[in-house]
């Protein structure tokens, strides 16, 4: 089955490449330069021009879980959806909604026009110097991080239960999201875990890759 690799419009489709190297049968998802108007829609426009009519598995990572509803009914050969330590879905509620205050606001105060500061600058330590050890890689990565616009933040994902009709599994590849992965398992998905870093996709595609293989519809 083709996988589709939908990344976070926080990060953007760096985060895939390696993976793509190393599963070149696959699709990378460049959204570019999200407009803000309305980011469901636009990013589901895009998931669905990289899909076509093919039948294909959506690999969603980190906040990208956010999009499954919005790509269920716009994706045509959609059969599956892997979340690799993602963010399950919220249909009808905004990241706002499901994200403590005081995150919320620290990330709009680094906001600027309307557009949010690069994802490694919202932490207290630019976590990428611990999860890309490489310099060569950090660079490029670092160089490639979109400025997301904050409609990323406040607009609601669409009210939609359609994408609990379609198989899901989770891949836990950092502990900060064990939570999600048990209530994946609550809802009987299967899951698999690593101990590796929330960029593993990135530093370690080779292993993301075994995870995945073997899953019911990947």
């Amino acid at each position: 089955m083709r996988l589709l690799l939908v990344p976070s419009p926080f990060v953007g489709a760096v985060t895939w490449e390696p993976f793509h190297q190393a599963r070149p049968d696959s699709v990378v998802v460049d959204f570019g330069r999200l407009a803000g108007r309305d980011v469901y829609s636009e990013v589901a426009e895009r998931v669905a021009e990289a899909a076509g009519q093919d039948a294909c598995v959506a690999v969603l990572h980190s906040s990208a879980g956010s999009f499954a509803p919005a790509l269920v009914p716009r994706v045509a050969g959609l059969r599956g959806l892997i979340f690799v330590d993602a963010v399950l879905p919220h249909p009808g509620r905004s990241v706002i909604d499901i994200s403590p205050p005081e995150q919320i606001d620290h990330l709009r105060e680094l906001s600027t026009e309307g557009r949010m500061a690069p994802w490694n600058m919202w932490f207290p330590q630019d976590p990428t110097e611990r999860w890309i050890p490489d310099a060569g890689m950090r660079v490029s990565f670092l160089a490639a991080l979109p400025e997301a616009p904050l409609a990323c933040l406040d607009t609601p994902a669409p009210a939609s239960d359609l994408w609990a009709g379609v198989p899901c599994a989770f891949v836990r590849l950092s502990r900060g999201y064990e939570a999600n992965a048990l209530r994946a398992e609550a809802m009987g998905w299967p899951v698999r875990r690593a101990d590796l870093t929330h960029l593993a996709i990135f530093t370690h595609p080779g292993e993301v890759a075994r995870l995945l293989d073997g899953l019911p519809f990947a």
